[in-house]
């Protein structure tokens, strides 16, 4: 046999086996690559979502600066003129709680609703009136008080934008860094759909 045919032999040897470990380790295989587009996708939400939020939280502390016209929208600012004037930067565990209450959770939250779904409404309650020259009667944060008809449940969701918009300035002042980017990826993959998704895929490949 030649030496071309000996490297042939040898090739297809190499070929047989290797095939052979994918189809013992298929499972492994196709765990592996599920998890690693998994957290490829959620580096790249989290660039995305970094980027947005300090735009974001400059837009807070913006609406929140002296103006002529401020007087018609900065109503509420004391709320968050703390976290306006900070300048420290965040750890690690300050950005991850900021990236999950900036784009893991809802407002209105599932609770507020639950809270306030059966609560009559106020007869005499004025939802303009009551968000008239505050911060909040911008849009698009003036639709997530749509379903308010009482003081309280106003000042529930006020309570959860507040939240929202001190972690917005928490992202920014951390600004494009590689603690931001990797805090941003695990708020992502800790995601409760995205932990339910993982187990679901995970069962799957165990059953197959």
């Amino acid at each position: 046999m030649t030496a071309r045919g000996k490297l042939a032999e040898q090739a297809i040897g190499l070929a047989r086996r290797a095939a052979c470990e994918v189809r013992r380790h298929w499972r492994f295989l196709v765990g592996a690559g599920l998890a690693l587009a998994a957290v490829a996708v959620a580096i790249d939400r989290s660039d995305v979502q970094g980027r947005y939020d300090i735009s974001a939280g400059y837009a807070v502390r913006m609406t929140c600066e002296s103006d002529p016209e401020s007087i018609l929208w900065s109503g509420g600012c004391d709320r968050v003129a703390a976290d306006i004037a900070r300048t420290d930067k965040p750890n690690f565990i300050e950005l991850y709680r900021a990236f999950v209450a900036a784009h893991h959770r809802h407002i209105p939250s599932p609770a507020t609703r639950r809270r306030f779904a059966q609560t009559p409404c106020d007869p005499a309650f004025d939802r303009d009136a009551a968000l008239k020259g505050t911060r909040f009667v911008l849009e698009p944060v003036r639709v997530r008080f749509l379903e308010a008809c009482m003081a309280e449940h106003v000042e529930a969701i006020k309570a959860e934008l507040d939240e929202r918009d001190r972690a917005l300035m928490t992202i920014e002042r951390e600004a494009l860094s590689h603690e931001a980017l990797l805090a941003g990826t695990l708020a992502n993959l800790t995601e409760p759909l995205v932990i339910f998704a993982g187990a679901v895929v995970l069962a799957a490949l165990l059953i197959l």
